[in-house]
C-alpha cells in the first residue's frame, strides 16, 4: 500500500480546521486503486515550506538517497520511499511507499510526516534564535537571559538599551 499525504500550510489548516476537518488539520479521503495497488490520500496541516531545510531535517531523522530540488524532495527513511511534491498552489503532496516488504499504512506515514514536520520546526526555531543573538546589539537591544524548556521550547528576554 503507498500513502499520500497532503500537507496544508498551517494558516490554510486553520481555516479547514474551522470547517471540521478535525484533528491535525486532517481529512482522509479514499482515492481508487491504481496498477500500485490501494492507495489512500490524508491532509496534514504543516509549516514546512523550503526544501532545503527539509532536506536537512530528513539528514537528522536519518533518511538517505536523498534529492532535492526546488519543488521536489525525495529519500529513503524507515523502510519507505518519501516523495515530496510543491504543487503550484504551493501545498507539499507526500506520497510514502513501503520499500522491501515495509507496509505503509496512514498511521506510519503521518506519524513520519509529523516527526518531519517536527524536526523542520526545530531547525527553524534555532535560526531564528541564532539571527536574534546575531542581530540583538546592532538593532538596540541587549540579550539578558536566554532558557530552553524541556520540550526545547527557547525563550530570550530582551532589554531594549536607552538611546544616548
Amino acid at each position: 500500500m503507498s500513502v499520500t499525504l497532503i500537507l496544508l500550510p498551517i494558516a490554510l489548516a486553520a481555516a479547514a480546521a474551522a470547517g471540521g476537518v478535525g484533528v491535525l488539520g486532517a481529512a482522509v479521503t479514499a482515492k481508487g486503486g491504481n496498477d500500485s495497488g490501494p492507495a489512500a490520500e490524508i491532509r496534514v496541516r504543516t509549516r514546512m515550506k523550503d526544501s532545503t531545510l527539509l532536506a536537512e531535517a530528513l539528514t537528522n531523522l536519518g533518511a538517505s538517497a536523498i534529492d532535492v530540488s526546488r519543488t521536489r524532495v525525495t529519500a529513503e527513511i524507515d523502510g519507505v520511499s518519501l516523495t515530496m511534491t510543491l504543487t503550484d498552489d504551493g501545498v507539499w503532496e507526500a506520497h510514502v511507499e513501503g520499500r522491501d516488504g515495509h507496509e505503509v499504512t496512514l498511521a506510519s506515514a503521518t506519524e513520519l510526516l509529523q516527526r518531519l514536520d517536527g524536526e523542520y520546526a526545530a531547525m527553524v526555531q534555532r535560526a531564528v534564535a541564532e539571527k536574534i543573538r546575531a542581530r540583538a546589539e546592532s538593532s538596540g537591544f541587549d540579550l539578558v537571559s536566554e532558557t530552553r524548556e524541556a520540550d526545547d521550547t527557547v525563550t530570550m528576554v530582551l532589554n531594549v538599551r536607552a538611546q544616548a
